[in-house]
C-alpha cells in the first residue's frame, strides 16, 4: 500500500550487495555509493568486479600496470611489503583498485573475494 514493493530480484540482490559490504569491512576494503573506493584510486563498481589476492612475496616479483601508472618508471623500485595481502580489484570497464592488507586478515579477504566473484578464490 505505501512505496513499491521489491522483487525478489531486487531483495536477492540488495543482499548481496550487503554481505559484500561486512565482507569488504571485514577484509580492509571500504565499500560506499555501490563501488569500492580507496585514496588516489579509481572508484570500481561493484557490478561486473572481479577480485584476487596476492602474498607480498608473489607481489613483489610482478610490476602492476597499476604501479607503473601512478608512479611512472620509478615503479621498478618500489617494494612491496612481505607482511601483507594485496587484494586487487577490477572492474568491467577496466577500472583497478589496489589494496593492501595485514596479512591476518587473509580468511576474511578470501570470503569478500568469494562474495565478489562468485567461486572460491585461491591466493596467487
Amino acid at each position: 500500500m505505501f512505496g513499491s514493493k521489491k522483487t525478489p530480484e531486487e531483495k536477492a540482490a540488495a543482499a548481496r550487495i550487503s554481505k559484500i559490504r561486512g565482507a569488504a569491512a571485514a577484509a580492509g576494503v571500504t565499500m560506499f555509493g555501490g563501488k569500492f573506493r580507496s585514496p588516489n584510486q579509481m572508484d570500481v563498481p561493484i557490478e561486473g568486479a572481479r577480485v584476487t589476492i596476492e602474498r607480498g612475496e608473489e607481489a613483489k616479483a610482478r610490476i602492476t600496470a597499476t604501479r607503473v601508472a601512478l608512479t611512472g618508471i620509478f615503479a621498478i623500485w618500489l617494494k612491496k611489503d612481505m607482511n601483507k595481502l594485496f587484494i586487487t580489484i577490477e572492474g568491467a570497464g577496466g577500472e583497478v583498485l589496489v589494496q593492501p592488507v595485514a596479512a591476518s586478515k587473509e580468511p576474511q579477504a578470501r570470503i569478500f573475494a568469494t562474495l565478489v566473484n562468485g567461486e572460491a578464490t585461491s591466493i596467487d
